[in-house]
This record gives structure tokens, C-alpha cells and sequence, in this order.
């Protein structure tokens, strides 16, 4: 653990540097000493020709995820970067880094705000304890209907304004685009989740947030942070008896090797938000700004059918790799549970959640 966390704040610190020295290559061209005059061919040498300067130099954009190639998301961030290129002609570049090779969540904002990454796939769930933003309200319990409410709020007024709103409150980071991971779900090692009951003194993994520490408290399990890294190895070992994904994730990451047993309780459809570090934001010329921003467009209509799909494939493939997959007994239990977080975490969003909520 010590070993891969010096290596992540070492790639962070390589990473910073490579940005400055990138971005900075390609917005000034190279200068020449004006102390130097030019040479002047000998009577009867003919001048050399000079070669066009190049065109601008490529931007290079590093994108974080701590989902493994082949998740969804991942497939989405691919669609993402080819967009980018192809609206601008190949002048910027996205390298995408899965499997959270630069680091967790926390990690990676900060490295955001400070420009050491210039993109990263987060949650809203994870973003709480950056700031009072309001993508934060998206991911209070059951305060989705369904996937067709999500995107009804994201692709409209209000999911932008909601996006606009991360950059105004000084976090240093600007919304880009939605994507949509799925509704989260509990999954256990020992026996099957049917009632809050089951629930019970299980240490479950949740990411490092507030939110999702009082909501886990609340449904009375203890809350236990873990890097997604290690949650694999912390499931089989017994450090923790559960953890909470939606479908594809849980998959993908082969989660149910170790903890075969699947409850759709639903209990928060955290959407995920692309980030751009504000000082990688200001670098890129307004063009680059808007091509980038048109490619976040297209890709949220691309995720929106490729996470239907994916869901649909993951409960297919979980069926056939024998992981039991129940649904809750008692749900009004689960949503009632969840009034103390609402208290809490939603007290500064009252119109927000009320205008979420709204929207049909």
C-alpha cells in the first residue's frame, strides 16, 4: 500500500511537470535570443532556403479513472478522446489512465486543483468534502426516480447550471460533461442482503465522503474507507464484509469472485462528472475549449446508451458466474432510514432538491 501510494504522488509530481512544460510548449513558440544576428551567406553563396515554422505543437491532456479498461466508463472516456482529436484536427491529445493509476479520488482532486491532472471521471458522491457544490445534492439517496429522471436533469437547464456551479464556488475544477455509472448497489461476502436487518453491524467499504459515511451509518452498517484499489483484497481477506457499486462496476472489477451476493436496494444513483483541472481549463485556446466541450455532448448521448447496454450484459453475466442477486423485502424502511441524511447533507440544497425532484 505505502509503495503504491509514493508511486501515485511521484506520477502526480512527474505529471505536474510534464503539464507545465507541455502546455507551455504549445501556447508560446520558442524564442530566439535577439542578441544573435543572423548570419550572412558570402558573396556568391547562394542563401539557404528556411524551412515554415511547424504548426502548433500537440496539447496532451492526462484523463484519470479508477475503473479498469473494458468498464464502461473507461468506453466512454475512448469515445471522448476520439471526439477531442477529431474536432480538433488532432491538435489535442487525451491519454487515458485506468484502474486509478493516478491515483484515488481524493488524490486526483487535489492534484486537479493544482494542475498536476488536467481530467478525471469523478462521482458526486466522492466530491462532498471539496466545497458546498451543488453536484454534491445529485447524490443523495433516492433522489432519482430512475435513469430516464437523471438524464432529464442532466441534459437540461438545471444539469448545467448544476455543472457551472463546481467552478463557482472556487473549487478550482470545471464541470465538463455528465456520465452515467448506474444505481449503486450492496453486495456481501457471507449471506444475501433481503432487509435493512441484514444490514446490521456489516462493515461495508464506501468511498472517503461524508455523505456516503452517514449513509451507510444510517441504514445502521459501519462505514469503512477503503481505496477502490484494495477493495478487492480487503473482500477476500474479511477487512470488510461488503461494499456498495453499481452493476457494470461490480463486474467488471470481478467483485463477485469474492463477494457473490447482490442486493438491488438502489440506494443512490450517484451520477459521475468529467472534471478539468481550471488551470489546464485557462491554458487551452477557445477553440480547443469549445471542440472539448462539444465532444462532452457527444459523449454523454454515446454513455447513455452504452450503460443500458452494459447493465443489461453485467446482470446476464452475473447470473451465469452463480452471484444471487435479491431484492429488498422491506423498501420503504430504506428510504425512511434515510430522513437523518437528508438533515444533514441536504439542508443547504432545499430548492435544489425540490427543483431535482420536480423535473418529470
Amino acid at each position: 500500500m505505502k509503495r503504491r501510494k509514493i508511486m501515485a504522488l511521484a506520477l502526480s509530481s512527474v505529471l505536474a511537470l510534464g503539464i507545465l512544460a507541455g502546455c507551455a510548449g504549445s501556447e508560446t513558440p520558442a524564442e530566439t535570443p535577439a542578441e544573435t544576428p543572423a548570419e550572412t551567406p558570402a558573396e556568391g553563396e547562394e542563401e539557404e532556403e528556411t524551412e515554415e515554422p511547424a504548426g502548433e505543437a500537440e496539447v496532451v491532456l492526462r484523463y484519470g479513472d479508477v475503473n479498469p479498461n473494458g468498464h464502461v466508463l473507461l468506453d466512454s472516456a475512448e469515445f471522448f478522446a476520439e471526439k477531442v482529436a477529431e474536432l480538433t484536427n488532432g491538435e489535442v491529445r487525451i491519454e487515458i489512465y485506468p484502474s486509478g493509476q493516478l491515483g484515488d479520488d481524493n488524490e486526483v482532486y487535489q492534484a486537479l486543483q493544482m494542475g498536476a491532472v488536467d481530467l478525471y471521471r469523478g462521482n458526486s458522491a466522492s466530491l462532498t468534502d471539496f466545497g458546498s457544490m451543488e453536484v454534491t445534492a445529485l447524490a443523495l439517496p433516492y433522489i432519482f426516480r430512475d435513469r430516464e429522471h437523471f438524464w432529464a436533469v442532466a441534459s437540461g437547464d438545471l444539469g448545467q447550471s448544476i455543472l457551472d456551479n463546481i467552478q463557482a464556488t472556487g473549487s478550482r475544477m470545471k464541470g465538463l460533461f455528465y456520465m452515467d455509472e448506474g444505481a449503486r448497489n450492496f453486495f456481501t461476502t457471507e449471506a444475501p442482503v433481503t432487509k435493512i436487518d441484514d444490514l446490521k453491524n456489516l462493515k461495508i467499504r464506501v468511498q472517503n465522503s461524508a455523505l456516503m459515511l452517514d449513509t451507510i451509518s444510517a441504514l445502521g452498517a459501519n462505514p469503512t474507507p477503503i481505496d477502490y484499489a484494495e477493495l478487492y483484497t480487503s473482500l477476500q481477506t474479511g477487512v470488510v464484509d461488503g461494499a456498495e457499486n453499481p452493476p457494470a462496476s461490480y463486474y467488471s472489477n470481478k467483485f463477485y469472485e469474492v463477494a457473490p451476493y447482490y442486493v438491488l436496494d438502489g440506494h443512490t444513483y450517484a451520477p459521475s462528472v468529467v472534471l478539468a483541472s481550471e488551470i489546464t481549463w485557462n491554458r487551452l485556446s477557445p477553440e480547443h475549449q469549445k471542440a472539448i466541450t462539444e465532444a462532452g455532448k457527444l459523449t454523454e448521448a454515446y454513455n447513455k446508451d452504452a450503460i443500458e447496454a452494459a447493465d443489461q450484459k453485467a446482470y446476464e453475466d452475473l447470473e451465469a458466474a452463480g452471484v444471487e442477486i435479491t431484492t429488498l423485502e422491506d423498501p420503504e424502511k430504506w428510504s425512511a432510514a434515510m430522513d437523518s441524511v437528508y438533515e444533514t447533507h441536504g439542508a443547504n440544497f432545499l430548492e435544489l432538491i425540490e427543483a431535482v425532484k420536480a423535473v418529470k
